[in-house]
């Protein structure tokens, strides 16, 4: 992960924390009986933000090192799961974990992946991962399906900084199968929806990397703007925002015993 796109969550970290949303349970379910969890099994939680998908794998009980480079974030998730003592936290990130070679059983990337220099991160995740070890990657992507969802949606395009350069949409799932490649993962959708209260709508806005910051000379504006759509559609106190959560899994293929990538990495 390069510099800049790990300092550019540190004023955001709060906002992360409180308002993001977590993910489907059905979503979490079918991840821990399509790998056929252990016990013994460890897991690492890579670029894990401040928890909040690691907080639904931790009830599993088993051994996580979650990994995260920002150390406003990894505070924030050091809070979150301070209960549970199955959680390991490590400075690190996808192209440099610090984690032992061959340690770990599943590698899971909840809504980090697309930040992440692949082909270094296919390196290192062969090298941390044991013979066999499951990779699954996690987004919530949201719907522009509703009035109120289409215009939110060109809200963010009008006021984000660089939405399409660094959002999750900038990788298709072209990237992800030949980062796979020549294995084949296995796809899932679930379907997530929050409904939001304005705090929790502004919250989750201010929480993107690619928007105006709450020190940015128009975010007063964008907030005006926020507000009047949410009042145009709220009801009861709060709008609904759906999301697509898309989950890949699978293996990567492993080195053979000279230590040689395959020979089709990077194709």
């Amino acid at each position: 992960m390069a510099r800049n796109s790990i300092d550019r969550f540190s004023s955001r970290a709060q906002n992360y924390d409180r308002f993001r949303p977590n993910y489907p349970a059905e979503l979490v379910g079918f991840l821990r009986d399509h790998i056929g969890l252990a016990a013994t099994h460890t897991i690492a939680d890579i670029a894990a933000g401040t928890g909040i998908f690691t907080e639904q794998i931790a009830v599993w009980g088993n051994p996580i090192y979650v990994v995260e480079p920002n150390s406003f974030m990894r505070r924030f998730a050091r809070r979150r799961l301070a209960a549970f003592d199955n959680c390991v936290f490590v400075d690190g990130s996808a192209e440099s974990t610090g984690l032992n070679a061959g340690s770990v059983d599943l590698i899971v990337a909840a809504q980090a992946f697309h930040w992440f220099d692949l082909r270094k991160t296919k390196i290192e995740f062969l090298r941390i991962g044991k013979d066999g070890t499951y990779i699954a990657i996690v987004w919530n992507t949201r719907n522009s399906e509703s009035k109120f969802e289409a215009e939110y949606e060109a809200l963010i395009h009008h006021y984000s900084v660089d939405y399409l350069q660094v959002s999750q949409r900038k990788m298709g799932p072209p990237d992800v199968l030949a980062f796979f490649a020549p294995e084949v993962p296995t796809y899932q959708e679930f379907v997530h929806t929050d409904r939001l209260t304005f705090e929790q709508l502004q919250g989750r806005t201010l929480s993107y990397s690619y928007m105006p910051d709450e020190k940015s000379p128009v975010v007063g504006e964008m907030l005006d703007a926020l507000a009047g759509l949410f009042n145009a559609y709220q009801e009861g106190g709060e709008v609904r925002l759906s999301y697509k959560s898309r989950l890949y899994i699978g293996k990567l293929p492993t080195v053979d015993n000279t230590g040689a990538l395959p020979k089709t990495f990077g194709a």
